[in-house]
């Protein structure tokens, strides 16, 4: 199986932050390829930026014909996701959607940690549109992303909302998951985690369900 993690911007550092995620999660029979949008923006922030990097997306979409199983796309505003699930024809899951949806499985209230205040509609939006809004409690910004600012962060939406589960708002914080965890003792969610296992797990139902049908 293989899998393309589409990176909507431009800043190679997330393409390593991410890589280093696929590479610990090490789901079995699965190679991982992150390619990032070379003409969008360093941080895909607004609607300019998630436009931007349309061109570049459609692009990986139609040149990689057979080679991959599935496409994540990776930024926590799941820019353009609707178009791509349009021209690739396979599975396609956007990290916000995938950590979004098993935090409200988790828990009875999840909190998403964000990078911006600018951001923080658009995570109401999109809870929104993937029918989770009800459980999500509250939207902190962290001050950076260094580990120590998401625990920050998390432990105010913790103590203020009393949520369960504590949901990473940005592909740049795919390595923070266990630190805040491990502090919190409560589920904490990274989003590229969460689309790899349900892209993959798509991918091997798929299989499955061809396989009975021989």
């Amino acid at each position: 199986m293989k899998i393309l993690i589409i990176n909507p911007n431009s800043d190679s550092n997330t393409d390593r932050i991410m890589a280093e995620k696929a590479k610990k999660l090490a789901l079995p029979e699965v190679e991982v390829v992150v390619k990032h949008c070379e003409n969008a923006p360093k941080l895909v922030g607004n609607w300019a930026g998630q436009a931007s990097s349309i061109p570049n997306m459609v692009d990986m979409i139609r040149a990689s014909g057979e080679e991959y199983d599935a496409y994540i796309v990776a930024c926590h505003s799941d820019p353009n996701i609707d178009l791509v699930r349009e021209i690739a024809g396979k599975p396609v899951v956007g990290i916000a959607e995938a950590s979004m949806i098993m935090g409200a499985a988790m828990g009875n209230g999840y909190a998403v940690i964000s990078l911006s205040p600018n951001s923080i509609s658009k995570k109401i939006a999109l809870a929104h549109k993937y029918h989770v809004d009800d459980r999500l409690k509250t939207i902190k910004v962290s001050k950076n992303d260094s580990n120590d600012s998401l625990l920050e962060a998390a432990t105010e939406a913790k103590k203020e909302f009393g949520v369960d589960v504590i949901v990473l708002g940005c592909a740049n914080y795919a390595g923070a998951d266990g630190y805040i965890e491990s502090k919190l003792n409560m589920p904490v969610l990274d989003g590229v985690a969460c689309a790899l296992v349900i892209a993959s797990g798509m991918v091997s139902y798929n299989r499955c369900k061809k396989a009975f049908d021989r």
